[in-house]
């Protein structure tokens, strides 16, 4: 599968994790000019929605609940990419300090005019002092990132040792995803639904193996994988939105509540929420000692 006439979607043969290759012939004869920017105008309302907020909140208890269960209290929590600050707004609610950052300015500047304490990525270190948050979280940000290396270092420079990192990205192995790379092979494009599962702004769609095996290297073991569906009432907004493009787009707007309903019913939701702790060093686990 090709996006944008100029990205190539390709699986790795160990974990299954899929990704987008830049073609380079491909891109030579692109129409196209690349798109690069992920906060367009339409997703401030949509993030700002009350029912796309309540449905994430949820989601939220239910995975800081599950991380205190597993790895310990909480006091300090870091948001990488926090957008317009939802998640930092809502764990502030809960424990003594919550931070975000983020590169968009215009989603920062949102953040700010709610109270919070965000910053840009670049002025993370003037934000928080390395090795002192208990939990960093990436909602839905790591599938943005060609290589998550670099961005994933820095973020766990600030977590403290014994500290917790919380994912959710898009999981690879939803049952959806093959069907519709499947159905828009064998129709030779004419039945095109992969848009609706396979966004431009996400280079990296992982699977479980492909998580544990990065978080492996980062020095992180995984506790905890759950795979709920996306909130109802983001994924109407956004069907709706292009319901209107062609008859498949209207007939998978139509249809996704049934294949959400059946996906989460059965466990195997859309995206993968992955719980991990950081190896305590050996000053770490002296400390926690004399405790």
């Amino acid at each position: 599968m090709v996006v944008e006439d100029r990205y190539r979607l390709v699986r790795c043969r160990e974990c299954r994790t899929e990704y987008f290759r830049p073609d380079l012939t491909l891109a030579a004869r692109a129409k196209t000019e690349p798109v690069s920017e992920y906060w367009e105008e339409y997703k401030f309302g949509l993030y700002a929605s009350e029912d796309v907020r309540r449905g994430y909140e949820q989601r939220y208890t239910a995975t800081l609940d599950q991380a205190e269960r597993l790895t310990g209290p909480i006091e300090t929590v870091l948001d990488i990419g926090c957008g317009i600050g939802n998640f930092v707004s809502f764990a502030q609610t809960r424990y003594a300090n919550a931070y975000g950052v983020d590169v968009d300015p215009d989603a920062v500047t949102m953040a700010r005019s709610r109270g919070l304490r965000v910053a840009l990525s670049e002025d993370l270190d003037s934000l928080l002092p390395d090795a002192t948050a208990d939990v960093v979280t990436l909602w839905d940000v790591i599938e943005h990132l060609y290589d998550p290396f670099p961005v994933l270092g820095l973020a766990l420079q600030k977590l403290r040792p014994g500290g917790t990192v919380i994912f959710e990205t898009p999981d690879a192995s939803f049952p959806v995803r093959p069907l519709i790379l499947a159905v828009n092979a064998a129709s030779r494009g004419r039945v095109d639904l992969t848009g609706h599962m396979y966004y431009w702004e996400h280079k990296i769609y992982f699977t479980e193996a492909g998580m544990r095996a990065i978080l492996g290297r980062l020095g992180c073991k995984v506790v905890s994988v759950q795979r709920p569906t996306s909130p109802r009432a983001k994924m109407q907004e956004i069907f709706t939105r292009y319901a209107g493009a062609s008859w498949p787009s209207r007939a998978m707007a139509r249809a996704w509540p049934r294949l959400e309903g059946a996906a989460r019913r059965a466990g195997r939701g859309n995206k993968l929420i992955v719980i991990a702790h950081r190896d305590p060093g050996p000053a770490d686990h002296r400390r926690r000692s004399a405790d």
